[in-house]
């Protein structure tokens, strides 16, 4: 389910973010009007790093306007059920706003330096502080109006189990280390041959007994080598082809021969190995029942939202086509280091 609360770290992320392009930043600019309270652009940018961050987690890489026009209708939404929580005479709770606006002081570095930055934006303390009431306003909305009527049943959890067997399902794992050498493929043939040079001799001293991590942190050119080259548990997908081919060949404790991909040369040793397994029902129980618990609860949120939409009079937002919060997902093993 989507969320409507606005943290105090995320307040500070967005103070400090350029989610949104200058000619868009002007704090006055109202992107919409909802049954007469607008959506101003500085409620956009405080929320946007928030919005950007769960498309992320989906898989999406956002463009800038998909971004702006999925944080808007999120204010528009969160304008509609405010306006019903009061019209339901709910209160936000002052106790959590003032512990946010608190916290909100201290990340920023005292109210002086808060205050200075809202300034540049045309913000004032009071419309934070209001903006983090709201949300918390919505909170409530949601924890006394909707959670209450949803209902997960362990015959659902069971249910859901038992249709889903692939969810639950672990690959194959290989825990491994490694030393990365850096060279693209567009490095000219002496970079590359010297990188491949350098990853040989890190595997010889690796093979006379030194070791590995050690030589990791000395050696490795990879984002992992202050970690002695860790790249922890990882499954076949989650790493670029010839990476996985390789590590996945080894028995727990060999080390590979020198491994080319397109970040450049890898020397790989493997720390250990899962088989695959089955996570039982009782060990996917509680995720399971806070899962279809938000799922229950986001279709009634929707359900309601819709109905409140219907009868509101908003203008000037534009909710994003389907599709358009964007792009692709991110490739399996795009990383740095092998992934």
């Amino acid at each position: 389910m989507r969320s409507f609360v606005v943290c105090a770290a995320v307040v500070m992320m967005a103070l400090g973010s350029a989610a949104v392009s200058p000619a868009q930043q002007a704090a006055g600019d109202m992107v919409a009007v909802v049954n007469g309270r607008p959506v101003f652009m500085w409620e956009v940018r405080l929320l946007a790093p928030q919005v950007q961050a769960e498309m992320a987690r989906q898989g999406m890489r956002p463009e800038r306007e998909a971004i702006i026009q999925a944080t808007t209708q999120r204010l528009v939404d969160m304008r509609l059920l405010g306006q019903e929580a009061q019209r339901l005479e709910l209160q936000a709770a002052p106790g959590r706003v003032d512990q946010t606006m608190a916290e909100i002081v201290q990340q920023a570095g005292g109210r002086e330096a808060l205050d200075t930055t809202l300034a540049g934006m045309g913000v004032t303390y009071d419309q934070l502080r209001a903006s983090v009431a709201e949300s918390d306003l919505v909170q409530v909305f949601i924890t006394t109006q909707v959670d209450p009527k949803v209902t997960v049943s362990a015959e659902d959890v069971d249910a859901f189990y038992a249709d889903n067997p692939a969810m639950f399902a672990q690959p194959e794992q290989v825990h491994a280390r490694h030393i990365l050498m850096k060279a693209t493929p567009e490095d000219a043939q002496e970079v590359r041959d010297a990188a491949r040079a350098r990853a040989a001799a890190a595997r010889e001293r690796a093979l006379a007994g030194e070791d590995f991590a050690a030589l990791a942190v000395e050696l490795s050119e990879g984002p992992s080598a202050p970690q002695g080259g860790d790249l922890g548990f990882f499954a076949r997908e989650q790493m670029v082809g010839p990476f996985a081919d390789a590590a996945f060949a080894l028995e727990a404790g060999a080390i590979s021969e020198v491994v080319e991909t397109r970040f450049g040369y890898h020397v790989i040793k493997v720390e250990a190995k899962r088989p695959p397994s089955t996570m039982s029902l009782e060990e996917a129980r509680e995720p399971l029942e806070r899962m279809l618990h938000d799922q229950q609860a986001g279709e009634k949120l929707a359900a309601i939202l819709e109905t409140l939409a219907g009868a509101a009079t908003v203008t000037g937002a534009a909710a994003p086509e389907p599709g358009a919060a964007a792009a692709a997902p991110d490739e399996p093993g795009a990383g740095g280091d092998g992934r």
